[in-house]
């Protein structure tokens, strides 16, 4: 998007010491650019209990050439996750039920999920907070396409060959 719209997103760097934040603007240049393949083809999940937020991530992310799936809670995802295999997984903090904290603890402590990117979506979470808690990167409410885009590029680009097919 040209002129771009403001956007916070963060990531945490491939050693997993400082953060790396980034933000678009005027003359703030987008990661998407400069990402190989971009997110054409990927096969992402979007966990979000409120359904038009959850149709509108959707959305985005199909624009962009995403095979996305949608959960509306966080065990919904984990049943996902035992059929599906996925290239990373966006997640709201704050929903009813199990949070996206506990999503993200169940994912790291399994084998077969625990290198999965995952990104956050808040509105009110600091950015420590959510770094610290091991998030690969997080967008900010209200969300832009290419916010969202960026950040899951972001959060793919910390894994070692993010161009790998999804995880086993």
């Amino acid at each position: 998007m040209s002129g771009g719209g403001l956007y916070d997103f963060s990531v945490r760097e491939r050693s997993g010491g400082d953060t790396l934040a980034c933000q678009d603007g005027p003359h703030g240049r987008s990661l998407r650019a400069e990402a190989a393949g971009g997110l054409v083809g990927r096969h992402l999940l979007v966990v979000e209990d409120d359904k038009d937020a959850r149709d509108v991530f959707c959305a985005m992310l199909d624009y962009e050439g995403v095979m996305v799936l949608g959960a509306a809670s966080a065990e919904e995802a984990l049943r996902i996750l035992r059929t599906v295999r996925l290239h990373a997984i966006i997640t709201d903090i704050a929903f009813s039920g199990r949070d996206g904290f506990w999503l993200l603890e169940q994912l790291r402590a399994s084998d077969r999920t625990d290198q999965i990117p995952v990104v956050a979506v808040i509105a009110v979470a600091r950015r420590e907070e959510i770094l610290d808690a091991g998030f690969d990167a997080f967008v900010a409410k209200p969300v832009r396409p290419d916010g969202l885009a960026d950040a899951v590029l972001a959060a793919l680009a910390l894994r070692t060959d993010p161009d790998a097919p999804p995880l086993d």
